[in-house]
């Protein structure tokens, strides 16, 4: 369609392969010389054109709203039917939200962060409420920034850890929970191509054992991995598929393409996909497709269309997974290992949110939802060049995400997450994540009913009275049948806590142990609380 080459919509730059075509057939023609056909070639992506004679409020999500309606009444009856459109836009949260993307990337500029974007939803319906697709969309002067381009509907960017949430929804369904303990060590996993896969921390340390909860709140890597190595990736691409991420689609080449690295943000997403997608988690598990127009009339009045009352919803996920991935995220305790107890995820309100790097630095992120907003933040560059040393977290997307959901609050109640009838809360062991120990400090966690502890956890030794730790887990990946999981833990085991008898249980309890087991089926393996305090409960 005509419209689509504008240089003033969301496609500025679409015109330079139309001309170049024109150019061609003058050339054919015999209208012009290859060398003058040559020459204009290399000028137009030079070219500049004037700024439109006036300002357009929130353009972005403008234009956004007028490819919706191109493709739902055409080019013709959108230019030339006079059209009224109510949109979902509130427009000024949409004025503030415009003026903290432009302001934040400003204050990063050092750091080589050239872009930032955002998008406020209600997951309940799916509306969207705010729109900033870019810094500036007017800013026409620097030729290698591309304002106009949506990076929220446009831009397939890699999501960094800000996935983790989907690979822990489908590891709770498969059967693991949040007090599953998983061991944070060095470990090797082969690829497939000869080279060995050797993922590390954010903040360069192991942590050892660390129950699923700390290890999503503190978005450690290495338990990530692992976790999805024990559900499966077939599994963790079906559950983003079906909660929207079209990119991820569990085919055979991509599960081959995507590989582990995954669940770190490997592939790539549309961010208005990967936004709605998370709605998932705010909204019990339902699904909304992403909504911008309420009602459309033409000249006369006459109704054209007109969203309906009740939003049609897809349960994506189980109710009770949704909850507790949420309460994981929005659990300041959780964060403690990685962020500390004062990062500007913590709002003081029970927000869940999480935090998104891509280890090239192109690419970084913050979501955070309630079940009546989600907002997500984007900062990066239009060209994919990496940024400097953005912090998750501190710098970056996270003080935009922050800012933003608070502006947002000030007018909207915030609602709490209601606990779904299949989720229990039981008082566990806070180092293993079983039942309580004598002697040990507990805390509070919550399971889908079934999948609560029914004994001690098994890294529990007793020998004389005594307990000992005894940390195991198994390589499901390993194909040459040496378990390199357990190597790590050994290795973590003899660099921390040589000397420390409590990691070294007499031989025969080992075997006593061992001989227990052998009837028992096998459960995740993996981790301790690391929190000094109980965790909240909404």
């Amino acid at each position: 369609r005509p419209s689509y080459f504008s240089p003033y919509g969301t496609n500025p730059k679409a015109y330079i392969g139309r001309t170049e075509d024109v150019l061609r057939r003058m050339r054919e023609d015999g209208y012009i010389t290859k060398e003058q056909e040559e020459k204009a070639k290399k000028e137009l992506p030079k070219v500049k054109f004037l700024a439109r004679s006036h300002s357009i409020k929130a353009p972005h999500f403008s234009f956004y709203v007028k490819e919706k309606l191109v493709e739902q009444f055409g080019e013709n009856m959108v230019e030339r039917g006079g059209l009224q459109v109510v949109t979902t836009l509130d427009y000024e949260l949409q004025e503030k939200a415009e003026g903290i993307v432009k302001e934040e990337v400003k204050n990063v500029k050092s750091l080589k962060v050239g872009n930032g974007a955002a998008v406020v939803l209600d997951p309940e319906n799916g509306e969207i409420i705010s729109m900033v697709g870019s810094r500036n969309f007017f800013d026409i002067e620097d030729d290698d920034f591309e304002g106009q381009f949506n990076v929220i509907t446009q831009g397939l960017r890699q999501p960094g850890s800000s996935i983790k949430p989907v690979t822990y929804a489908a590891s709770l369904k498969s059967g693991y929970t949040a007090a599953s303990l998983i061991m944070d060590t060095k470990t090797v996993f082969p690829g497939g191509d000869g080279k060995d896969y050797i993922p590390g921390n954010y903040d360069g340390k192991y942590h050892g054992p660390v129950q699923a909860r700390f290890a999503l709140g503190s978005s450690l890597n290495i338990p990530a991995v692992k976790m999805l190595a024990q559900t499966g990736i077939k599994n963790m691409l079906s559950q983003a598929y079906d909660m929207g991420i079209s990119t991820f689609e569990p085919t055979s080449k991509n599960m081959e393409r995507f590989g582990l690295a995954i669940t770190l943000g490997g592939g790539e997403v549309l961010p208005i996909e990967l936004a709605s997608a998370y709605s998932a988690f705010a909204n019990g598990g339902n699904k909304v497709e992403p909504v911008s127009i309420l009602k459309v009339t033409d000249r006369s009045g006459k109704v054209l269309y007109e969203k309906k009352e009740k939003t049609s919803k897809k349960q994506v996920m189980d109710p009770g997974i949704a909850f507790i991935v949420s309460h994981m995220l929005l659990d300041n305790n959780a964060r403690l290992i990685t962020f500390g107890a004062n990062s500007y995820l913590n709002t003081g309100r029970a927000i869940a949110v999480k935090t998104g790097t891509t280890d090239d630095k192109r690419d970084n992120w913050a979501i955070g939802w309630a079940p009546n907003i989600l907002v997500m933040a984007w900062v990066g560059n239009n060209d994919n060049s990496s940024m400097g040393n953005v912090a998750s977290g501190v710098t970056g997307a996270t003080p935009i995400w922050r800012k933003i959901i608070l502006e947002s609050l000030k007018e909207r109640p915030l609602e709490s997450f209601d606990k779904p009838d299949n989720v229990v809360a039981v008082n566990i062991d806070s180092f293993a994540g079983g039942l309580p120990v004598d002697g040990k400090s507990t805390r509070s966690e919550y399971f889908l009913k079934g999948t609560e502890p029914q004994s001690i956890s098994s890294v529990y030794v007793n020998w004389d009275n005594k307990y000992f730790i005894q940390l195991k887990e198994k390589d499901p990946v390993s194909a040459d049948g040496i378990n390199r999981w357990q190597q790590g833990i050994d290795e973590w085991i003899e660099q921390f806590h040589k000397d420390d008898p409590f990691y070294h249980p007499p031989g025969d309890a080992t075997k006593k142990d061992e001989k227990k087991e052998e009837n028992k089926e096998d459960e995740p393996s993996p981790t301790p609380s690391l929190t000094p305090e109980p965790s909240p409960t909404p």
